[in-house]
């Protein structure tokens, strides 16, 4: 299937995102669940080494372990989700042109910068909540240091503090919403992590409202997903009276492993396909396109602008072969 490159509206992209989805679902779904495997097998090995050292009567330490080493495989996720990441975007800017692609050859694809996808991710999240984390500090700190002050000035202050919260969360947002294309950026035209950033900044100027309303129908997804595959293990707290068990937490591991191997391809796939329709509107790449078309070009560098200032790839460095 051969896209038709030109300026498409946000029901276009997400129409277009369920048609790729559903006519190669077998390679995005097996592309991330390969990733998610690892999760899996962390969870897995996390829940059976805490529930063989526990005994009955510890279940409130249980829970306290289990939550610290729920936010430790979370950290940890980040790594095999960025990776899957980019390679769901290499397979599907393959079959956006009309090329074929394999598993092996998604992961293949981003070669041995796979690391990069990684960083820019960290990178991301950590500019982007480094204020609010700052703030937490200076609210904490003030709390101790000035115990003895006035009710009313406290509860000034503690309105203050939630409205500047509520403001870094927003700033945040609007920080991951303008990277968002961060990592089809570094993938398509081999951009280091800030000049990563900064090319996302760019190309998202104008499209940040479109982006959050998909950001928003991927989480709604995800959400009716998982809550879908995780009603067994519902089942199994209702009848534990709220306590986690072995079996729920397995369950738990296996729902997350299949919701997260679901939805992660199609916000991947729409990631893409802003990506290029946002170089098709700021750059008139369409017209570049078909004109190394009509030049004999082979086509297989989908992100490339080779004769364009922004463009850093060379002959030798083009992730989908040699640059034209």
């Amino acid at each position: 299937m051969r896209a038709e490159l030109r300026p498409s509206s946000l029901g276009e992209i997400l129409d277009r995102t369920a048609q790729m989805y559903r006519s190669h679902f077998l390679l995005y779904f097996g592309i991330a669940s390969v990733s998610y495997a690892a999760v899996l097998v962390l969870r897995l090995l996390t829940d059976l080494v805490l529930y063989s050292h526990m005994h009955a009567g510890a279940v409130r330490r249980l829970d306290r372990i289990t939550v610290t080493a729920g936010f430790s495989i979370a950290m940890f996720s980040m790594l095999p989700i960025a990776v899957a990441t980019a390679a769901v975007v290499y397979a599907v800017a393959r079959n956006y042109l009309g090329h074929t692609c394999t598993i092996r050859e998604a992961y293949a694809g981003i070669g041995r910068r796979w690391y990069r996808y990684i960083l820019i991710l960290l990178a991301a999240d950590t500019y982007a909540t480094l204020p609010i984390v700052v703030l937490a500090i200076v609210i904490g700190a003030a709390s101790v240091l000035l115990p003895g002050m006035a009710r009313s000035l406290v509860i000034v202050l503690a309105g203050l503090a939630l409205i500047t919260v509520f403001a870094g969360i927003f700033v945040a947002i609007w920080w991951l919403l303008r990277w968002a294309l961060s990592i089809p950026a570094s993938l398509m035209e081999d951009l280091k992590v800030h000049r990563a950033l900064k090319r996302s900044s760019v190309l998202t100027q104008g499209c940040l409202g479109r982006i959050f309303v998909m950001l928003l129908l991927v989480v709604a997804v995800m959400m009716v997903i998982q809550y879908a595959i995780q009603i067994p293990m519902f089942i199994l707290l209702w009848k534990s009276k709220g306590h986690p068990t072995l079996a729920t937490q397995i369950l738990a591991s296996f729902g997350t492993f299949l919701g997260g191997s679901f939805v992660l391809p199609i916000y991947s796939i729409a990631l893409t396909l802003f990506y290029y329709d946002q170089r098709i509107r700021k750059e008139g790449y369409d017209v570049e396109w078909l004109m190394e078309q009509a030049a004999g070009s082979p086509g297989d560098a989908p992100g490339a602008i080779s004769g364009g200032a922004i463009s850093t790839l060379t002959p030798q460095t083009g992730p989908f072969g040699p640059a034209v």
